[in-house]
């Protein structure tokens, strides 16, 4: 039992100590150090120990002195939260718009002469990274960076979340009526970025009654005027629809939409007809605030949503996003150089210059310009749109020199620097002890993934595997690999023509290409754009490469010379990298435009097989890695080789935000330091254990966090300590 002082509230003494679960003797939480307090909870980091692993978790405890003002009635608000959660659990996978529920209880505490039953619930732990972990976090992080709010392509995803979020609370019967900035977590970035609804303390799911009452003016902006109501049948969907629409003028302009300093003049504002514009406020983005009419439909959906009589508002938080949606996807794309202040303004005051910009080499280190063999113009690798009287044939390897991986010569004479080097601290998240073997994986941000496996699919919520439904697939065990198309769904293909789209609660499409029946086993690229897809025939000992742009299908062409296609990679906006075995049994790696019909080798050194390959189309930059610790990169019309550990058999490989390459095996996980050739760089082993046999299958990088899973279903994560 923790004994704490009679006006201890911010219960310090916590730290350090372990909260059994009610659930089972083997579970406990051990706390680790204060996340924040609210009205209501004071939350804390935590890790969750179990028999097969330790993950991070946020475990939120309710305040004493609110559990001796409310006596009986205490219990019921915790009740409620872990009811509102709960029931968006029932699915696999669950909703990735809310937040996860992973355990409640209570935990006795001594205060002076009285023992408290203080209740607690264990909450998915979110990871923020550098941006921040809160949505006002984000807005005001993005402020800071760029000098406005977000751009219209990342406020349409973060409305699409919330909204999905908020719409799979209300399909469960509950209303969360606090909906604000601070309670929407983060986590991710550029395209991976998700938004996920948390603080259901003030939530009322249906058949509980007992709540606190709010005022309709706080430091959060002003709520909806059926907060005042003592009828508790005037709050509904549409109390959330209320605050939605505040929450996503604060997305668009980091700004409160409602302002008022009393709970008069709160009333008097949220009952007006009148609202504000989003073009009188500072931070709105320029490919915004450029047009007029767009701002007027915006203004306009945002009033409606926010209207004084709840029976004026919208209903349906999906309908709000609808009516939005087509005024903010028009607007003009954001330049890459936004996107990178937005994605590293924090990391690049905490990072060296040799690893701010790893496709920049710094002055310092230059005396003379790198001079590379080749024709100017032309390099290492062809053109990117050769003549059709030029081109080489298919099966004709490309002509480039094969560059090894010793540095430049000014790059070996550089200065040495003073280099700051990450310590890594490893959790084994779930030990090894799949029976089945993990064939692709694709995750929805950290701590959520779908597998494939020999045994079907899979799902990874952050805390253990679950057996993911396959209802409506031909045949799950013959699912060969998982594509994230967006939060929460998936594009899954294996074995039968089989292509599915995958989402919360299982398969809602399956379609089949025609022609003979084949085996997909891969697929790269933006459904809404362009992309390519790996098959194979029975007949036919040729790989397939299928192209699609804009949901059209081009004619298929056959890999020449090609024994096997094991991954594929984007690596320029219409070139995409694969690897795999070449029919004379050694180790292939390609580049192919499926524009041109077009298929070129690139030169490799000798290798049993490639195995695993990542792109950066936004850098120009791919990687694969295979037997023997083979590393060939791709950057520009130049070709890179190194070698990290010649024993070692590569298995997966990724290149995270900064331009930072991981690779991976059984027992060892390495990262490059120094950039990208033709910087001077070393791969340096970051986790090592021969224990681990099975291979590294998949690798997320985020933001100092670094998780790896295995073939037979071992995950750890690595996090940087200092």
């Amino acid at each position: 039992m923790l004994t704490i002082p009679s006006d201890e509230e911010a219960l310090g003494g916590l730290q350090g100590a372990t909260i059994p679960s009610d659930l089972s003797p083997s579970i406990g939480y051990r706390i680790v150090s204060r996340a924040g307090a609210g009205a209501m909870f004071v939350s804390y980091y935590a890790v969750r120990t179990a028999p097969e692993g330790e993950t991070p978790v946020v475990v939120k405890m309710l305040r004493p002195s609110l559990f001796r003002q409310l006596g009986p009635s205490a219990a019921v608000i915790v009740k409620k939260e872990a009811v509102s959660l709960g029931r968006l659990n029932e699915q696999v996978p669950p909703t990735p718009f809310v937040v996860r529920l992973i355990d409640t209880g209570t935990f006795e505490v001594r205060r002076g002469t009285k023992t408290l039953d203080l209740p607690w619930i264990t909450i998915e732990y979110v990871h923020g990274g550098i941006q921040g972990v809160t949505l006002r976090q984000r807005v005001q992080g993005t402020i800071q960076a760029t000098g406005y709010a977000f751009d219209p392509a990342r406020a349409t995803r973060a409305i699409e979340c919330i909204s999905s979020g908020l719409s799979a609370v209300h399909d469960v019967g509950v209303i969360h009526r606090q909906l604000t900035p601070e309670s929407i977590l983060c986590c991710g970035s550029g395209d991976e970025e998700l938004f996920k609804i948390s603080d259901f303390g003030m939530a009322r799911p249906r058949g509980i009654r007992e709540t606190i009452m709010a005022g309709v003016v706080s430091n959060t902006g002003v709520a909806p005027p059926e907060m005042l109501s003592a009828d508790p049948s005037t709050i509904g969907p549409w109390t959330d629809i209320f605050n939605l629409a505040s929450v996503i003028f604060f997305v668009l302009t980091g700004e409160q939409y409602i302002v008022a300093e009393s709970q008069a003049q709160a009333l008097m504002a949220a009952m007006a007809r009148s609202r504000r514009s989003i073009l009188e406020t500072r931070w709105l983005h320029p490919a915004l605030r450029g047009n007029d009419q767009a701002c007027k439909s915006i203004d306009f959906a945002l009033r409606w949503a926010s209207a004084g009589e709840a029976q004026e508002r919208l209903q349906e938080a999906v309908a709000v996003a609808a009516m939005l949606s087509p005024y903010l996807r028009p607007a003009s794309p954001v330049s890459a150089l936004e996107q990178r202040l937005v994605a590293g303004a924090s990391e690049q005051r905490a990072r060296p210059p040799e690893e701010m910009a790893p496709m920049t080499i710094p002055s310092t280190h230059m005396k003379e310009p790198v001079q590379l063999k080749g024709e100017l113009g032309q390099t290492m690798l062809s053109p990117r749109r050769p003549r059709a009287a030029d081109r080489p044939s298919p099966d004709r390897a490309i002509e480039a020199e094969l560059i090894s991986a010793q540095p430049p010569r000014a790059l070996r004479e550089a200065p040495s620097r003073v280099t700051v080097i990450e310590r890594w601290q490893w959790s084994v998240l779930h030990h090894p002890s799949l029976d089945s073997v993990i064939r692709s994986v694709a995750w929805d941000g950290y701590g959520r993934c779908l597998a494939a496996a020999t045994s079907g699919l899979l799902f990874w919520n952050g805390t253990g595997w679950s057996e993911a439904s396959s209802g409506g697939l031909p045949s799950p065990q013959g699912v060969r690999f998982v594509h994230r198309i967006g939060p929460g769904r998936w594009l899954l293909g294996g074995d039968g023509s089989t292509l599915a789209v995958y989402t919360t609660g299982g398969v809602t499409g399956v379609f089949q290409l025609p022609g003979e029946p084949q085996s997909h086993v891969a697929l790269s690229g933006d459904l809404e754009d362009m992309g390519i897809l790996v098959s194979a025939t029975p007949n036919d000992p040729r790989p397939l490469l299928h192209a699609f742009i804009a949901k059209r299908w081009l004619r298929p062409m056959p890999a020449e010379g090609v024994a096997l296609l094991a991954a594929v990679a984007r690596v320029e906006d219409e070139r995409w990298m694969l690897v795999g075995r070449s029919t004379t049994g050694e180790g292939l790696v390609a580049l192919y435009a499926p524009l041109d019909w077009h298929l070129e080798r690139i030169p490799a050194p000798p290798a049993r097989a490639f195995v695993a390959c990542a792109g950066r189309p936004d850098l120009g930059v791919g990687i694969a890695v295979g037997a023997e610790g083979s590393v060939v990169w791709r950057y520009g019309q130049s070709v890179f080789t190194e070698n990290i550990e010649p024993r070692r058999a590569l298995s997966a490989v990724t290149v995270d935000a900064e331009g930072r390459a991981w690779a991976g095996s059984a027992g060892r996980i390495w990262v490059r330091r120094g950039g990208i050739p033709p910087m001077a760089g070393t791969w340096e082993a970051v986790w090592e254990n021969d224990a681990w046999v099975g291979p590294v299958v998949s690798l997320f990088v985020d933001s100092e966090v670094v998780v790896a899973i295995t073939a037979d279903g071992g995950i750890i994560e690595g996090r940087v300590t200092g």
